[in-house]
C-alpha cells in the first residue's frame, strides 16, 4: 500500500482528530530539528501565516483545526522562509514566554528598567534565567524561560501571572503577555485550548537572539540551544514547584470567591472575630468587622446590636493586651453600632439603602462618621494641651508627654501619632482657645509706642546680650548677689518700663501672646522651629525655660515691628 502523506505546512486536507494527547511520531533527521520538535512538542490547533512583504504588516494567522502538525512537518514549516509557523502547549511544557509587543510601555525603549523588573519578579518563584529575543522585524520582544524537566502547563500560567501581578506587572494584551495563558475553564465534553506563540528565529521573521542591551546576537539554533541550556540549569525547580503550588491554590480560591460570596464572606467575618487582636492599631476594623456580622448574620439592631459589639470585642483574644480603646469601649461600641446598622442590612430582607448609590451616598456616611471622629478626637486632643499647658503640667520628654495627653484626652497612642502637629514637640504650636481679634492684637502696638514715646537714650547691651549688641540670644544677668546663670532677672536691650511689663504677664498670657505673633507672622511649622533654634541654641520650643518664653515674646514682637 502507498504510504500517507503528512499535509503540508498551510495544508487544508482532513484528518481526523484524536483526543488530546503528545503523539509519538517520527522525529526530523536532522538533530538540531529534533531538538527544537522535543522542545515545542504540542501538535494540535498550530497557527501558520504567510510571511509579510512588509514588515511593518501584521501576519494574517490562521489556525490548522482540521489535522496536527506532526513533528517532521513543524520542521518542515519553521524552515520555510515564506511561512510562520507558531505553536501552542499541552499538559505540560518545557518553557515559558513573555510577550513585550514593540510599542508596550514596558518595552524597554521606554522603560530602561523593565528588564529588570522583570527578571527580578521572575527570579522571586525560582527562575533565574531567561533568553531575549527580537520575535519579529516590528521590534517586539519574547523572553523565553527554559526549563530542565516539564512541569504542569496551567500550574506555570497562574505562577506566571501571579508572580507579575504582585510584582504591579498586570497582563494587558498589547503590553505585557504571558504564555501560557490563564485559560477558561472548559464545559463537560469541551477542550479549551492555551494560546499560540510564533516560534523562534525562523529564516526571514526578523527574529534574534538579543543581548540585554538590545544588540543582535549570533542566532542560529546551535547558539540558541546552548544558551537555552544554560538557563535550564541555572532555575531552581523546588522553588518554582512551591510557587506553582501556592498560585494554584490562590486560584482556586479566587474561583471559590465567584461562586459562593456569601458563604465566603461569612467564614471570612467570622475568621477576623476569632483572631482577634494580634497588635495595636486594630480597634476599629475588628468593630467595624463584628458589627458587620451582627447586623448580616445575627439581624441584631439598636441596643442589641451595640452589646452584642461590646460583648463580643470584650471577650476576643487580645483584646486585654492590644486594645488601647478599653476606658472606652462602651462608647465605641456604640459608635459603630450605629454606624453599621446604618450600612448594612439583615441576610434576605429588603436592603435599606438604593444599591445604586453604593459608592455614593452609603459611602460618603461612612466617610462622614469617621471624619467626625477623627475631629472630635483632635478636638479632645487640643484641649489636654491646652489644659496641660495652663497648668505647666505638660511634659518636656516625649513618651511622658504622650501619655499623659493620651490619658486626658481618651484616645489611644496611634491616634497621637496621626495629628503629631497638635502635642509633639518637634510640630506643636499652642492653638488659642477662641479666634484672634482686634483686641487681642493690642498688646503687639503697644511695645512700638513706648518706643516712640520714650526718651532717645543708648542701648547697654554688652552686659544682656551675645554679639555685641546684634540680635542673638537673651542670656540672663549675674546680679550683685552672686547669683549664677539661671538664677537672674531677665534684662532686655530697651527702656526699662517695657520689661515689667511683659514679665509680670501670667505664663498662659504670655503663650497666647505668643502664638498671636505667629499669626501675624504668618509663619508655618518649620519657620516656627527653625526661629526658635537659631534664637535659643537649637533648643525646641518644649525645652524653653520660662524666662526663655517671655525672650521669645520679646523677639517676636521686635520681627513684627521690623516686617
Amino acid at each position: 500500500m502507498p504510504r500517507k502523506q503528512t499535509p503540508a505546512c498551510g495544508s487544508q486536507a482532513i484528518a481526523s482528530q484524536p483526543a488530546r494527547q503528545r503523539l509519538s511520531e517520527p522525529l526530523p533527521r536532522d538533530p538540531l530539528g529534533q531538538r527544537f520538535c522535543q522542545l515545542f512538542p504540542y501538535p494540535w490547533q498550530a497557527i501558520v501565516a504567510p510571511t509579510p512583504a512588509d514588515a511593518s504588516q501584521k501576519p494574517a494567522w490562521q489556525t490548522l483545526t482540521q489535522y496536527p502538525l506532526k513533528p517532521r512537518s513543524l520542521w518542515t514549516c519553521w524552515q520555510d522562509a515564506a511561512q510562520l509557523v507558531g505553536v501552542r502547549f499541552g499538559p505540560t511544557t518545557y518553557h515559558g514566554l513573555i510577550d513585550l509587543d514593540a510599542f508596550s510601555l514596558h518595552h524597554p525603549t521606554r522603560d530602561r528598567q523593565a528588564l529588570a523588573t522583570i527578571r527580578a519578579a521572575l527570579a522571586s518563584i525560582g527562575i533565574h534565567q531567561t533568553l531575549l529575543l527580537r520575535s519579529s522585524w516590528n521590534g517586539g520582544l519574547h523572553l523565553y524561560i527554559p526549563l530542565p524537566e516539564a512541569v504542569p502547563t496551567f500550574g506555570l500560567a497562574v505562577a506566571l501571572k501571579h508572580c507579575l501581578e504582585a510584582h504591579h506587572l498586570p497582563l494587558q494584551a498589547g503590553q505585557l503577555e504571558v504564555f501560557p495563558n490563564v485559560k477558561r475553564y472548559s464545559k463537560a465534553g469541551e477542550y479549551s485550548e492555551y494560546n499560540a506563540h510564533r516560534l523562534p528565529l525562523q529564516p526571514s521573521s526578523g527574529s534574534v537572539l538579543l543581548s540585554d542591551t538590545l544588540q543582535p546576537l549570533p542566532s542560529d539554533l546551535s547558539s540558541f540551544f546552548q544558551q537555552w541550556n544554560q538557563a535550564a540549569a541555572a532555575q531552581d525547580l523546588e522553588q518554582l514547584h512551591q510557587a506553582i503550588a501556592a498560585a494554584k491554590k490562590q486560584h482556586q480560591y479566587r474561583s471559590y470567591n465567584r461562586r459562593s460570596n456569601i458563604a465566603l464572606w461569612q467564614e471570612e467575618l467570622e475568621n477576623e472575630m476569632e483572631q482577634g487582636w494580634t497588635g495595636p492599631g486594630q480597634t476599629n476594623h475588628l468593630l467595624k468587622t463584628i458589627g458587620c456580622y451582627g447586623v448580616v448574620f445575627q439581624s441584631l439592631s439598636g441596643p442589641a446590636l451595640a452589646h452584642y459589639i461590646e460583648r463580643t470585642a470584650t471577650h476576643s483574644p487580645g483584646y486585654r493586651e492590644w486594645c488601647q480603646h478599653q476606658h472606652e469601649i462602651s462608647r465605641r461600641a456604640q459608635e459603630w453600632a450605629e454606624a453599621t446598622e446604618n450600612y448594612y442590612w439583615p441576610l434576605g430582607t429588603s436592603p435599606k439603602r438604593d444599591r445604586s448609590l453604593v459608592l455614593t451616598t452609603a459611602a460618603n456616611n461612612i466617610v462622614n462618621f469617621n471624619q467626625k471622629r477623627a475631629e472630635e478626637a483632635q478636638a479632645r486632643i487640643k484641649q489636654a494641651v491646652l489644659e496641660l499647658t495652663q497648668k505647666d503640667q505638660l511634659p518636656d520628654r516625649l513618651t511622658a508627654r504622650a501619655q499623659a495627653i493620651a490619658s486626658l484626652a481618651q484616645c489611644s497612642h496611634s491616634t497621637l501619632q496621626k495629628y503629631k502637629e497638635l502635642w509633639h514637640p518637634e510640630w506643636y504650636v499652642i492653638e488659642l482657645p477662641e479666634p484672634v481679634t482686634a483686641s487681642s492684637l493690642a498688646p503687639a502696638i503697644e511695645p512700638a509706642k513706648a518706643l516712640e514715646d520714650s526718651p532717645r537714650e543708648e542701648l547697654h547691651t554688652s552686659a544682656y546680650m551675645k554679639g555685641g549688641g546684634h540680635d542673638g540670644v537673651l542670656e540672663k544677668q549675674i546680679n550683685s548677689d552672686g547669683e549664677g546663670l539661671g538664677r537672674g532677672k531677665l534684662s532686655f536691650p530697651q527702656p526699662v518700663p517695657l520689661a515689667p511689663a511683659i514679665a509680670d504677664e501670667d505664663l498662659s498670657e504670655v503663650i497666647a501672646e505668643i502664638q498671636v505673633q505667629f499669626r501675624r507672622l504668618a509663619w508655618d511649622v518649620q519657620q516656627v522651629v527653625q526661629f526658635i533654634a537659631d534664637n535659643f541654641d537649637g533648643k525646641r520650643r518644649s525645652q524653653l525655660t520660662d524666662d526663655e518664653l517671655v525672650g521669645l515674646l520679646y523677639r517676636l514682637r521686635t520681627r513684627s515691628l521690623s516686617d
